[in-house]
């Protein structure tokens, strides 16, 4: 597959598409599916599904995205944590820098028989399923929003770092602001390559539910890794690409880059406009609003 990634980067004269894979957090699946250090050979980022390591498949209630282990933790519950699972796939060979820590946007919920409200508390069965998500044992972090402000009550959990909250014999385990900033430091403490999200849709992208504005997960994690939305110039940017010959036609009737290989193609006129070109064929397209054709060949928000 790399070496088809590879040519077809010739062919387009782009840079080749990156090769990776999201993967299991989980050392007994990791022990029996993958080969490790071969696959970390090969790939450009392993996506480490760090999340969904308890939940209300389970006879007591845990969090959903630990970053240590807990303190009653016994047999391979010791190993269901975000700072064991990704140490794991690091100390087997796989090279640090390819490694992307997963975030979630979400938490697990389980029902509580007891009047204990602990984590490790005992539970039998899923909380009941969002307004908006419909899933039971599963909320969303603006729905955990609504949760907490309907009365539950919020605790932190000091071995795992992460938060929890319970109300009327209902309890979740999930992220939220403190626990993301805690997971950030600690991923660049550790050098991990970076992160990935799941997902976007599951946080609160319109602000409408915990007064914390737009997609505040997520904007914490980009503010802790220092890939916020300001730009800097290129400092060698490349030379402005120019048509290889006079329109003549094509699938949309620009035909201003008739003659290339495969591909998108910047108006060397017009930075809103790129080409897109495809066995002979040329069609015109346009950035969203807000948006310009950059030297990676992407719509981007910098200008």
């Amino acid at each position: 597959l790399m070496s088809v990634f590879e040519e077809e980067g010739k062919k387009t004269n782009r840079p080749r598409l990156l090769l990776t894979a999201a993967v299991s957090a989980r050392k007994e699946t990791i022990d029996s599916a993958y080969q490790v250090a071969q696959i970390g050979a090969v790939l450009d980022y392993i996506h480490v599904m760090t999340y969904d390591f308890h939940g209300s498949w389970e006879h007591n209630v845990g969090e959903n995205s630990p970053l240590y282990k807990g303190p009653s933790d016994q047999g391979s519950m010791i190993y269901y944590n975000v700072d064991y699972a990704m140490n794991y796939w690091k100390n087997n060979g796989v090279p640090v820098e390819k490694l992307l820590v997963g975030f979630p946007t979400f938490g697990h919920t389980f029902h509580l028989t007891s009047s204990n409200t602990t984590v490790g508390a005992p539970a039998r069965g899923p909380g009941p399923a969002g307004h908006f998500t419909r899933q039971t044992g599963f909320l969303a972090y603006y729905e955990i929003c609504t949760f907490l402000k309907e009365g539950a009550t919020q605790a932190w959990d000091n071995a795992q770092n992460v938060p929890y909250a319970y109300n009327q014999g209902v309890w979740v385990g999930y992220d939220n602001i403190k626990s993301f900033q805690e997971k950030t430091e600690w991923l660049k403490q550790n050098r991990f390559g970076g992160a990935v999200v799941w997902t976007l849709a599951l946080d609160n992208f319109t602000g409408m539910f915990c007064g914390q504005g737009r997609n505040p997960l997520i904007n914490t994690l980009k503010s802790g890794l220092g890939t916020g939305t300001s730009c800097k110039a290129q400092p060698n940017p490349p030379p402005a690409v120019t048509p290889s010959q006079q329109p003549s036609g094509g699938s949309t009737g620009s035909g201003f880059y008739t003659g290339k290989l495969n591909g998108l193609f910047p108006d060397p006129t017009d930075k809103k406009k790129f080409y897109k070109c495809n066995q002979g064929q040329t069609d015109v397209e346009y950035c969203t609003a807000g948006q310009v054709f950059d030297d990676k060949w992407l719509c981007n928000a910098c200008h």
